[in-house]
């Protein structure tokens, strides 16, 4: 992880510097705070997000410009060739490989956290399928029970386009190990966590009314 740190600053870095203009003109980004919650994200942190589109990681990187957000991406953005898969690891994408149940990226989002970066997840894991929302996954509180660093939740609308407005609302940080419940089995405390991980996120759709 440590040897591309320079080269996905980089090229993410370009990448922001050139595609600012036209992702503020398609996205025309709104952002809103909740209680608590602040513009800037703390110096290591898991932004959690929402998934309803394939734009959801391009409107956090145009949200958040000045830090590198690991993105947490499944096998099969980078089953799409080879090119997609250098560029999505040039971004600065950790491959999460839900076939293999491979358990690797939770060891390279560990370390990013250690170091004091920050990791992006969509922990619905997929993208809506006629409308019906996948719950959370429990690959998050798992993440973040091993690390002190908190949650940054966010919601979007998803309301993409040339003609549309997106709205981005960031809720105040989470620290997961405040919310445990006694008496739980570590698969119960997980399931429970995530559970209130994904009732902090969506109630933050309650701030665009």
């Amino acid at each position: 992880m440590n040897k591309n740190k320079f080269l996905v600053n980089l090229f993410l870095g370009f990448v922001k510097l050139t595609g600012a203009i036209p992702a503020w003109l398609f996205f025309k980004p709104r952002v809103h705070l909740a209680a608590g919650a602040k513009r800037r994200l703390p110096k290591n942190c898991i932004l959690v997000s929402n998934h309803i589109s394939l734009m959801d990681f391009v409107l956090c990187i145009l949200v958040f410009p000045l830090r590198t957000i690991r993105f947490l991406i499944a096998e099969v953005m980078y089953n799409k060739g080879k090119v997609m898969a250098a560029f999505l690891s040039l971004l600065g994408g950790i491959e999460v490989d839900r076939d293999a149940k491979s358990f690797d990226f939770v060891s390279y989002a560990l370390e990013v956290l250690d170091e004091g970066g920050a990791v992006g997840v969509f922990p619905q894991a997929r993208l809506p399928v006629k409308g019906q929302h996948f719950p959370f996954t429990v690959s998050t509180a798992f993440i973040a029970m091993r690390t002190s660093a908190p949650i940054v939740p966010v919601y979007t609308d998803g309301n993409y386009g040339l003609f549309k407005r997106a709205n981005l609302v960031i809720g105040a940080p989470i620290y997961l190990q405040e919310h445990c419940k006694d008496g739980l089995t570590e698969k119960e405390q997980l399931d429970y966590l995530t559970k209130r991980l994904e009732e902090k996120v969506f109630a933050l759709k309650e701030e665009l009314n």
